[in-house]
């Protein structure tokens, strides 16, 4: 089955399955109150508020200078129709979209204040909000009803991701109408992606505020009455969780009120889970800037003895977190080498024919994955037939960690993995490594990891699969993952470089 098709069928199961486990709330209609609804703002399309304007006309030296506006943090996405409503015998008009009129305001100034910044927020439609995270780095949906957006919107969106914006979905009242209609609309614009609850071990709850439980302002059925696990889900984009989706109210605990009848994180709570939502969004942005181009490495002149193939395993739906930097090493490894290859980089699936005539193999990931019987019989053919496998898990995850061990019990049943002696060839093939360092964040995490990393598998008296369970092709980009288990990036290259060598010389 297509890989796009099947991760749509997998959401689909996933939606389906949530608004299940919703059955039988009785979600109050209509607006918190508060300031009247907005008019929808009427800007062309293609026109936009740069983040530190300058000046129409240049001032006095004599006048006293206006500080810049700050830049927009947050832009709140207009949509839908007004709506009219008979409630306690008056006629009540809103936009779903503005049912708590100051919660990005409210979050932003609390924002400002706790992280230091200096920031302002936005409204708008999609049609007058440029594509561009340099002057909005997160768009907000909010609301409870259903919604469809326009396939120009769909567009605009996936741009926006593209070029390194996060994207916010706040459950007003906890609505499984938006609910559904949000995880839908986002599976048109990342088509290729799959919903997943975030873990408790996500940077999400602990880049700020360490969020372990919360209070909900009434019992949901993920909590213990109503203290229980924050409820988010997350598209991934590269090897950063893009898309954010809080499957219970935020907005009316930002804005500091608690709506009567609403599935609501308590405000003190909702408050700690904005801060921290805001502080990820940024911390990740230099990441999501690089990401947002593609680089494709081409040799400067042919080489003299053919191609030398960094073949990557296809594995469930965010396989490619790290293209760019895969990149990036194999530039290095042609300039710090005398090797006589062209380097060409190819996505494979393990149970193609294509993969035996690949001597290099690399497998990375963020999820935990199950290989068919068939990709285990193939992997085990290529191994022992002389293919050479490169592991480890996008940022460290340790759920892919725990996967891969499993799986390559399976391949190799006969095998163990073992820690690589320091005197193995790969410490010292180009660059002498005797021990590497590791990102801040792992220390951040209180963990003492090896001097070391790398584990393997011997076949045949070659070293056949190498493994580290810390994440090695994050530091090919040149800088650290803000949240990243991962060995630093000046020793993740050099073990790259050496790894490489290693392969295309035995």
């Amino acid at each position: 089955m297509h890989r796009g098709r099947r991760s749509a069928l997998l959401a689909l199961a996933f939606i389906t399955t949530q608004v299940l486990a919703a059955e039988g709330f009785n979600v109050p209609k209509g607006p918190c109150g508060g300031a009247p609804p907005a008019a929808p703002q009427r800007r062309k399309a293609g026109e936009a508020f740069p983040p530190l304007p300058l000046p129409a006309t240049p001032l006095r030296r004599t006048e006293k200078k206006r500080p810049p506006s700050p830049p927009a943090l947050i832009a709140k996405v207009q949509y839908g129709e007004l709506i009219e409503i008979e409630q306690d015998g008056k006629t009540v008009r809103y936009y779903d979209w503005n049912k708590d009129p100051g919660d990005t305001a409210m979050l932003v100034n609390i924002a400002n204040t706790t992280l230091g910044l200096h920031y302002t927020q936005k409204r708008g439609p999609l049609s007058a909000l440029e594509p561009d995270p340099a002057l909005y780095p997160i768009f907000y949906f909010t609301g409870s009803e259903d919604f469809t957006l326009s396939e120009q919107e769909v567009v605009r969106l996936r741009k926006f991701l593209q070029a390194g914006g996060t994207i916010w979905g706040d459950t007003c009242f906890g609505d499984p109408d938006f609910f559904q209609a949000f995880t839908r609309e986002m599976n048109r614009v990342l088509p290729d992606r799959q919903w997943r609850r975030l873990p408790p071990d996500h940077p999400l709850f602990h880049c700020s505020y360490r969020i372990e439980e919360v209070e909900y302002t009434q019992s949901v059925p993920e909590a213990d009455g109503t203290k229980g696990l924050p409820v988010f889900f997350g598209l991934d984009f590269g090897d950063r969780t893009a898309v954010l989706l809080s499957r219970y109210d935020l907005s009316c605990g930002w804005d500091g009120h608690i709506r009567k009848g609403a599935y609501s994180v308590h405000p003190r709570d909702a408050r700690r889970l904005g801060i921290n939502m805001v502080a990820y969004a940024l911390t990740v942005f230099n990441l999501a800037q690089y990401q947002s181009t593609a680089k494709l490495y081409y040799e400067e002149q042919e080489r003299a003895r053919g191609d030398f193939v960094f073949a990557q395993a296809k594995l469930t739906d965010n396989w490619d977190t790290q293209p760019n930097a895969i990149a990036n090493l194999l530039k290095f490894v042609t300039a710090n080498t005398s090797a006589e290859v062209k380097f060409t980089r190819r996505a494979v699936d393990l149970d193609s024919e294509d993969l035996q005539q690949y001597p290099f193999l690399y497998m990375s990931g963020l999820y935990d994955f199950t290989l068919g019987e068939a990709q285990v019989q193939a992997l085990r053919r290529y191994l022992s037939s002389g293919g050479f496998l490169l592991a480890s898990p996008s940022s460290g995850a340790r759920a892919f960690d725990a996967a891969f061990r499993r799986e390559m019990a399976r391949v190799l049943p006969d095998h163990r993995l073992e820690p690589l002696p320091d005197d193995h060839p790969i410490y010292s093939i180009l660059s002498r490594v005797e021990s590497v360092a590791y990102s801040d964040y792992v220390r951040s995490l209180g963990e003492s990891p090896p001097g070391l990393p790398l584990e393997g598998v011997q076949i045949g008296g070659t070293t056949a699969v190498v493994y580290s369970p810390y994440g090695i092709g994050g530091g090919w980009r040149g800088f650290d993952h803000p949240f990243g288990r991962d060995i630093a990036h000046q020793d993740a290259v050099k073990l790259g470089v050496n790894i490489v060598l290693y392969a295309m010389t035995h």
